[in-house]
């Protein structure tokens, strides 16, 4: 997984990067991908990006932990693919609870899921459910997962990619400056 590499620390200060810059960029709050809410329940922060297509990707973190779920709408493994609505099976096997728990939030839509992962400690690895893939199914990660930016140089092909002549806005070295700031 793309973000094996990066501890949870870097990770937190780069959702949190983005999001700052995304309310540069974009003053519509429903236009903007990413978004950090800090304390969205105690001790809980949620992080989320949307590609505005129906796409998202919803982050959990709680101290030490993380999970991360992601829902492309086009997969074959989404609950509204399936001959009778449902998660796909295993799909939260063995996930933390307290993380889980956040989830049930009607805003961010347990059941909107083709993938999920969690981490809890910085150094551990990333796990998942019990999933079972028997015709190599796509759960949309390849492509969900690089949409998040972990790197100043990520969040400027993004914000080029996305806002076009919209990203005129920032510099690059803006960018470099925020990521900085959220170290």
């Amino acid at each position: 997984m793309e973000l094996d590499n990066i501890s949870n620390k870097k990770l937190i200060s780069a959702l949190k990067a983005s999001a700052a810059l995304d309310i540069e960029l974009c003053e519509d709050e429903y236009l903007r991908c990413f978004s950090y809410k800090a304390n969205w329940e105690p001790g809980i922060d949620v992080a989320s990006y949307e590609n505005g297509g129906g796409d998202e990707i919803i982050i959990v973190i709680k101290g030490d932990s993380i999970l991360i779920k992601g829902f492309d709408h086009e997969s074959e493994i989404s609950p509204h693919a399936q001959e009778e609505y449902g998660i796909w099976p295993g799909m939260y096997g063995g996930a933390p609870e307290e993380l889980l728990a956040v989830l049930d939030n009607e805003a961010l839509e347990i059941d909107h899921v083709t993938f999920c992962f969690w981490r809890t400690a910085n150094t551990g690895s990333w796990q998942q459910g019990p999933v079972d893939f028997q015709n190599n199914e796509d759960n949309g990660t390849g492509w969900l997962l690089p949409a998040i930016t972990t790197t100043p140089e990520d969040f400027i092909e993004y914000a080029k990619s996305y806002y076009e002549d919209g990203y005129g806005k920032i510099t690059p070295e803006r960018v470099r400056q925020v990521f900085k700031e959220y170290e």
